[in-house]
């Protein structure tokens, strides 16, 4: 499971919860989600984004992340803003604050394998 405040992935199930509720994601949103939580508050550039999550054969520009990032922003309604745009580079999924849902030792993100 991954968890970064309210909103829980599972990979090996392929599902996403936010806030409880089930979240439907295509294949592609679903991958970039969870390859931004894997790392969450680090920055990815579109290029970094492009290759690791649609692999080394695509063809398409890095428009592509930015549609696919709007389109998961939408997704995730009031969540929205746990992704963030970093002007220039790229994305990063925000780091919860201790009050956002965080448990524990201060560490707001929790990511293991099931």
């Amino acid at each position: 499971m991954l968890s970064v405040g309210d909103i829980v992935l599972s990979p090996s199930h392929r599902e996403v919860t936010v806030a409880g509720e089930s979240l439907k994601l295509t294949l592609r949103e679903f991958d970039l989600l969870e390859y931004l939580m894997r790392k969450p508050g680090v920055v990815f550039t579109r290029e970094s984004l492009l290759q690791s999550v649609w692999g080394w054969d695509f063809d398409g520009g890095s428009r592509t992340v930015d549609v696919h990032v709007q389109t998961l922003r939408q997704k995730l309604g009031e969540h929205a803003s746990a992704i963030e745009t970093v002007r220039g580079v790229g994305y990063r999924l925000a780091e919860p604050s201790a009050g956002d849902g965080a448990e524990g030792d201060d560490t707001a993100a929790t990511a293991s394998e099931e």
